[in-house]
């Protein structure tokens, strides 16, 4: 909740429905310029009172989102995370000082995909009740070859992790090569319609050829330029023309922004290393 109106909507419903519970609430600090959340202290801490004041409602929490405000270069995206944990914590410590909370268990969380190292070890401030920590960075399951993998990148050389050791990309969208219409140029059976393309064009990561169980590299000049409904332009320049693809086969894609290839499937796949199919997931996204 981060608004008086809000909380009204909710007390509104509430009177409609005498025999409901409470709703438990967290208490959500924003930024400005950005999406939802208070945008000052004072704002905050009005509105945790006026919640418990409430009968509709109870406050069980603290949350923010600082995934909108990352840059990728560590110095600003350090000092942007730091002031905004120090106004989620500076609201939980009033919270708890003036008996806001209703719960045995206070929740503060945060962590979008993109610097959750920099809140992870803020999610815990010492407060009257136990606090319990909540880390919401979704794109962990899967990660990217696009916008997460540069973004995680960083994360990891603060974190001091090897090459190798931190997050790997775990989705890949295959597609036919349908149609080679003209040099440099392979019409791929893959669209906008199964692939993200909100942050970056997806990125050729392998190929393999008509029949063949085993992948292979592809040229660092393969590119994808464009994306209709349910076709992709992969290009390359003409003179790499002897190592194109061919009529049939396949070309593997990685993509930037896992989210918006969730929502367009049904169902996927699970694959081992060697590309067998070994189970499927529905897709409720």
């Amino acid at each position: 909740v981060d608004s008086v109106a809000q909380l009204a909507l909710i007390e509104d419903w509430s009177k409609r429905h005498p025999a409901s519970v409470p709703f438990e609430v967290m208490l959500e600090i924003g930024v400005q310029g950005a999406r939802t959340g208070c945008r000052t202290h004072d704002e905050a801490v009005a509105l945790a009172t006026r919640v418990r004041a409430s009968d509709a409602a109870k406050l069980v929490g603290i949350e923010t989102y600082e995934g909108q405000g990352a840059t990728g270069e560590s110095g600003p995206d350090t000092a942007y995370a730091t002031t905004l944990m120090d106004r989620v914590e500076a609201v939980a410590r009033h919270c708890d000082t003036h008996q806001l909370f209703e719960t045995d268990e206070v929740l503060v969380s945060a962590g979008g995909s993109a610097i959750f190292d920099l809140v992870a070890g803020r999610l815990k401030p010492v407060l009257g009740a136990p606090v319990r920590g909540l880390l919401r960075s979704g794109c962990y399951v899967t990660h990217d070859h696009g916008f997460y993998k540069r973004m995680v990148s960083v994360v990891d050389e603060r974190l001091g992790c090897d090459c190798g050791e931190g997050l790997t990309p775990a989705m890949e969208v295959w597609a036919n090569v349908q149609s080679r219409p003209e040099p440099g140029l392979a019409i791929l059976s893959v669209g906008k319609r199964d692939i993200s393309f909100d942050l970056s064009m997806p990125v050729p990561i392998a190929r393999a050829a008509r029949g063949a169980l085993q992948p292979q590299g592809v040229p660092a000049g393969w590119k994808i330029t464009a994306l209709n409904d349910q076709h992709a332009y992969l290009r390359w320049d003409e003179s790499e023309e002897a190592d194109a693809p061919k009529v049939g086969d396949r070309v593997g894609l990685g993509i930037s922004h896992p989210c918006t290839t969730f929502d367009k499937w049904h169902w996927m796949p699970v694959v081992e290393n060697d590309y067998r199919v070994s189970d499927a997931v529905a897709m409720h996204f």
